[in-house]
């Protein structure tokens, strides 16, 4: 269900934000040839309704029935579609109407209540959603690039992901063999703020040269024990004259 959840929230989001496009849409092309004109508030509707708040008994909304003149002289009646409580307007009040001349029964009042608030409102109720998911998804996979199987000796239930780890350092070490170079990788949960440092084993060269650019290994292991085994993938090295080094993967417990 922690994995649903985000995807979840996220289609949700995605839905208002389509929503909120399809108002702003449907009232560009309401706009696209209608008639602005003047009308006057000739009633308001009234409904009430129960207020979820017990103590607070019901509420009672408002909206305007107006009229305006077509061009032909007739005089034309419609209703407001937004309810309100306090109310928009006066019983007499003066108002800017636009309509549509094939249907001037669905005219509108202008302003932003009438024109946009539909569209806003989704719109923002979107991208809080949107913004929330992503925010869920960051925390709960945070830089995994893939779920692997689980490292042997891992603990009871253990599941190993590999992740990006950022390069802390480079040791050296002298071994009966000659210098050797450990390759070291500092990762810190975002959850818990617990560090972990990983290292290579040792490497029979230098790995500078061929890792000018590199800012991050990869390291698989279980984020959730701590002091659980992890393999570092080195097999992007390359011993010198030798073909690929064989350092990687590797595993430490």
């Amino acid at each position: 269900m922690k994995r649903i959840l985000p995807w979840m929230l996220l289609l949700v989001g995605f839905a208002l934000l389509g929503g909120s496009g399809f108002a702003i849409w449907h009232e560009v092309e309401f706009r696209r040839g209608a008639i602005e004109t003047e009308g006057r508030v000739v009633e308001m509707m009234s409904r009430t309704s129960r207020d979820r708040d017990r103590d607070r008994g019901t509420s009672r909304t408002y909206a305007p029935v107006f009229t305006f003149a077509l061009p032909s002289g007739k005089l034309q009646r419609a209703e407001g579609g937004v309810w309100s409580n306090p109310p928009c307007c006066t019983v007499g009040e003066t108002i800017r109407v636009r309509y549509r001349p094939e249907a001037p029964e669905r005219a509108q009042m202008t302003g932003f209540m009438e024109s946009w608030f539909v569209a806003t409102m989704l719109g923002g109720f979107g991208l809080v959603v949107t913004l929330i998911a992503s925010a869920v998804m960051r925390v709960a996979r945070p830089g995994m690039a893939a779920v692997m199987p689980p490292l042997a000796n891992a603990g009871p239930g253990g599941r190993a992901m590999t992740f990006a780890v950022p390069l802390a350092g480079l040791r050296r070490e002298a071994m009966a063999s000659g210098m050797a170079w450990i390759l070291q990788a500092r990762w810190s949960d975002p959850r818990s703020g617990v560090q972990r440092l990983f290292e290579s084993p040792p490497i029979p060269f230098d790995p500078v040269p061929q890792m000018r650019t590199m800012t991050s290994v990869t390291v698989t292991f279980d984020p959730g024990d701590p002091n659980g085994p992890y393999a570092m993938d080195l097999s992007f090295l390359r011993a010198p004259q030798s073909g690929p080094a064989q350092v990687g993967p590797v595993r430490r417990n």
